[in-house]
């Protein structure tokens, strides 16, 4: 079947003459006739950027000094498009080890690909505006960063924008003509500034403007005013003229930043003082900027903009097989990079959240966005192969009567397989009201949703009611993990936990796991499942879909 759909080639290599199949020819768009025997037949049509590397991965090979040929490229169709190809091949030797005959296949992987860059790309732009996101955004910072240290003499700044009075649009004309004006404006402001710098969308109505080789702050403030005057010309929606405004900050690079995320908030920071001091004007940031502080009432006000505001991001930490190396599925952690303060643990803000009823809302959110990317992650993906994604609850959320109205709500609207969503929920949620607890995973199991127990072995639930709650994993805390090493009585606990739970047929995670050793004994105690620090911190989409494409194993 492989080579029915595969082009196949057989290199003499003491005539240096080759033979490709039909099927190989006909994959470059030519007749039998039209490709001669020769080696160059195939190396001149790799695309340049990959000649050297395949030349040389060849060459290797051949040499003996690799034990495989498998390397994917570029080559030229008839049509003069490119299509990425897989190659691989196998050398027939001497028994001085001379290699005199290499044969093999290639196989189209364009599509495969194509969908890699798609996933790459839209985990790096905004859906709406197709120019660049935070995620974008932050890197090209960092590169930038990292060129000043180089080359002392460079320098560059950040403009923030927030459009004034943007909700006024949305809430007389609706969120349809509210999102066309935002793709207007992107394009405006990408007609204002110069090719080489970026402009990106970070939520809502806030851009932020990376300018290159800025020399002075007077000149970003040109700028500024030229973003300015741009916006007092109209913007067409329908029939209707829609003028803007915009209150914008700035940051310069000669503040000795080390981060992208400190220069970033410093601009904002000056944004917030443009828009106290009257809006639709331009700050240049103070360090004084940074003494004013947030109070609880600020916080309850900010938590409740912050997904209007695209504050909030899920982050994915990898969870591990130990059967095989590889990742099994993903735990999204909610992360919240307030405007101001940056990072707010949601120690914080998760009690807050559920004091002031945002909880649900939270919780929706996160359940839509992460089933979504998961989805986009499983996408090109076999069966067997499709990866899991844990979402913890609280105990207020758990008890909701709404809850499983909003997951089914959510699955639908990603077209995500339901089979692979996990649910985390704590002993102590469970505990409170243990009959409704059994009602509701019920419920849940009715759907094929898999629920694990967090932090097992930590709150006050009798192991009697292991064999009535319908769960499918155990998770291991992380405080009997972090110990293990040298605490005898931990270890023990952790040995009885996956004992137990291979007896009533359940998975066991553990996760806290920060070292080799602990890995190792895991390992050996039979837990198969794992995830901490030593495999992989929490990380963003961009990173998490990296770490899927090259398919890593620890």
């Amino acid at each position: 079947m492989r080579a029915s759909n595969d082009g196949l080639w057989d290199w003499d290599l003491k005539t240096n003459k080759i033979f490709y199949s039909d099927r190989w020819k006909k994959m470059l768009g030519f007749n039998e006739d039209e490709i001669s025997d020769t080696p160059d037949e195939w190396l001149s049509r790799i695309h340049p950027e990959d000649h050297d590397r395949v030349r040389a991965s060849i060459d290797a090979y051949m040499e003996g000094t690799t034990s495989h040929f498998e390397i994917e490229y570029r080559i030229r169709h008839f049509n003069d498009n490119y299509l990425w190809m897989m190659a691989k091949g196998l050398a027939i030797r001497t028994p001085s080890g001379r290699a005199t005959r290499f044969a093999g296949s290639q196989t189209d992987v364009s599509e495969r690909k194509s969908n890699e860059e798609q996933m790459i790309y839209d985990a790096l732009h905004d859906t709406l505006t197709s120019i660049p996101n935070r995620t974008l955004l932050l890197d090209r910072i960092r590169q930038s960063l990292v060129r000043r240290k180089r080359y002392p003499k460079t320098s560059f700044a950040i403009i923030f924008i927030d459009l004034d009075r943007f909700r006024l649009v949305n809430e007389s004309l609706g969120h349809i003509h509210g999102d066309e004006l935002l793709q207007l404006i992107s394009a405006r402001l990408k007609e204002t500034i110069p090719i080489s710098d970026t402009v990106a969308r970070l939520g809502g109505d806030e851009f932020s403007i990376l300018l290159q080789d800025i020399d002075s702050v007077t000149d970003v403030e040109v700028i500024a005013k030229d973003i300015q005057n741009s916006f007092s010309k109209p913007f067409f929606l329908g029939d209707r003229e829609v003028f803007a405004s915009a209150s914008m900050g700035i940051a310069h690079s000669d503040n000795d930043y080390k981060t992208p995320e400190e220069i970033l908030r410093d601009s904002e920071l000056a944004m917030y003082r443009a828009k106290r001091d009257g809006k639709s004007q331009s700050i240049v940031f103070q360090p004084q900027f940074r003494q004013s502080s947030l109070s609880p009432i600020d916080l309850d006000t900010d938590l409740r903009r912050a997904l209007d505001r695209d504050e909030m991001e899920l982050h994915y930490q990898p969870i591990i097989s130990m059967r095989d190396r590889t990742i099994s599925g993903f735990e999204a952690l909610l992360r919240w990079s307030h405007r101001s303060r940056g990072v707010i643990s949601p120690n914080e803000f998760i009690p807050l959240a559920e004091e002031t009823g945002l909880i649900y809302d939270l919780g929706q959110w996160v359940l839509g966005k992460a089933c979504k990317q998961i989805a986009a992650w499983n996408k090109s993906k076999k069966k067997e192969d499709q990866l899991e994604i844990s979402i913890n609850l609280s105990s207020r959320q758990f008890s909701d009567p709404n809850l499983v109205e909003g997951i089914v709500e959510n699955i639908e609207k990603s077209g995500f397989d339901a089979e692979f969503l996990k649910i985390e929920i704590t002993e102590s949620a469970l505990m409170q009201n243990a009959q409704r607890s059994v009602s509701m995973l019920n419920q849940l199991k009715d759907l094929n949703i898999k629920v694990c127990v967090d932090d097992f072995g930590t709150g006050y639930s009798s192991l009697s009611y292991l064999h009535t709650f319908p769960i499918d994993t155990l998770k291991i805390d992380r405080s009997f993990v972090h110990d293990m090493s040298r605490n005898f009585r931990n270890m023990e606990i952790i040995r009885t936990i996956i004992m137990l739970a291979h007896n009533l047929k359940l998975d066991v995670i553990a996760e806290g796991v920060e070292t080799r050793e602990q890995d190792a004994q895991l390992s050996a105690l039979g837990c198969q499942f794992a995830q901490g620090f030593y495999f992989s911190r929490p990380i963003n989409s961009s990173d998490a879909a990296l770490l899927i494409q090259q398919n890593h194993q620890w």
